[in-house]
């Protein structure tokens, strides 16, 4: 597949896909590709736990039809690994050995899931899920699986919990924080939304560290039965799904000689260090800014197929909100959170615990800063245009 584009994208996420149409907008004439190592179209991420009771959703979570890519003239190549690139020549090499060679090029690979070195890690039946594939594997062989041990209360993890549970499995979940989405809630907060959780029937364990996952014997092929807690309990389970976070698919930027620390190192235009070579995403942190939401990759690749077609568009370096929809009800948080400890905030909280609602809106020195909504979300567009106007 020798070929060459104006612009070639390696990532089919949707900071790739926004970047191929950001880009076919700014330039009508210019070729374009998309690289993707996934066998499937580019699809919503967020939804691919719908796979997981009902795997004949999945062609509805594609963000848009083949006939998309076609009408835009966005070449999509799929199943397609990139082995290196070689920013010198201004070319990418396959794993076939074929090559591709650029004008620009824009690295948008997401992220791989991280698996902890937890002994027992390797068994049968400890899955991740983070893929279109990884949803449908763990379809296949859900329908004879009793209980279920999920690591990790992040989005998927919660996600996949309430899939779980609604197909009739017993669901734990473990996570190894004090309280679920520590990060983005406050106690109340939390406590409400971990109420929201039970009633949907799925068991959570909080402050839990995972020492072991044990077979029917010792041996490293032995089929997944318990898992073994800190505190000396053991929880069993046929299935273990292991979602406790991800990391930065950027090793190959780094081999290329682009600038990587933990991601990849972007100016506010998504440019990386060199000139040519931009990036968008989950793999990229412009300015030490990152946030690893949907809505900043989109943000981000609109940003990166822009420029990288010759046009001259800034990223805006804001706060996102995060925002979640699981286990039968929502989460809205944006701003600062605020202590009542700390006497240069003023809270007004409403909180009813009958109908798992939660409202907080927190005030510094009179002005409004920030709030976080469970349950009755219905308040977030008014209350995120206040927090702009500040």
């Amino acid at each position: 597949m020798d070929e060459h584009y104006n612009v070639v994208i390696i990532g089919g996420g949707i900071a790739g896909v926004t970047a191929a149409e950001a880009a076919r907008s700014q330039n009508s004439e210019i070729s374009i590709c998309i690289i993707s190592q996934e066998t499937y179209l580019p699809y919503y991420r967020l939804r691919i736990c719908e796979v997981i009771d009902n795997p004949s959703v999945k062609d509805s979570l594609l963000l848009h039809p083949e006939e998309w890519y076609q009408e835009r003239n966005i070449h999509i190549y799929l199943n397609k690994t990139v082995f290196g690139v070689a920013p010198d020549n201004n070319e990418i090499t396959l794993s076939d050995n074929s090559r591709v060679s650029y004008d620009s090029l824009i690295v948008a690979s997401g992220s791989i899931s991280f698996v902890p070195p937890i002994q027992g890690i390797g068994r049968p039946g400890v899955h991740t899920l983070w893929t279109m594939a990884d949803a449908l594997e763990v379809e296949a062989i859900l329908r004879d699986k009793k209980k279920v041990v999920v690591i990790g209360g992040g989005l998927l993890g919660l996600e996949a919990g309430y899939h779980f549970s609604r197909m009739g499995i017993a669901t734990t979940i473990v996570e190894k924080m004090p309280r679920l989405l520590s990060n983005q809630l406050d106690e109340a907060g939390s406590e409400i939304f971990m109420r929201r959780v039970r009633s949907c029937g799925v068991n959570v364990i909080t402050s839990g560290d995972i020492v072991s996952i044990k077979g029917a014997d010792e041996s490293d092929d032995s089929p997944v039965t318990s898992v073994l807690l800190a505190d000396g309990s053991a929880l069993e389970a046929d299935l273990v799904l292991v979602s406790i976070g991800v990391r930065a698919n950027s090793e190959l930027a780094r081999l290329a000689g682009i600038s990587v620390e933990k991601r990849i190192k972007t100016d506010n235009h998504m440019r990386t260090s060199i000139p040519n070579i931009f990036s968008a995403g989950d793999v990229a942190e412009p300015k030490n800014f990152w946030f690893g939401l949907w809505s900043v990759s989109r943000a981000q690749g609109r940003v990166a197929g822009i420029n990288a077609a010759g046009g001259d568009e800034v990223f805006e370096l804001s706060t996102p909100p995060y925002v979640l929809n699981t286990m039968d009800t929502k989460v809205a948080v944006l701003g600062e959170q605020g202590m009542l400890s700390e006497p240069q905030y003023e809270l007004d909280v409403l909180m009813d615990t009958n109908s798992g609602n939660y409202r907080k809106l927190v005030y510094r020195e009179g002005v409004f800063r920030g709030f976080i909504l469970v349950g009755d979300t219905h308040e977030f567009s008014k209350l995120q245009k206040e927090i702009k106007k500040t």
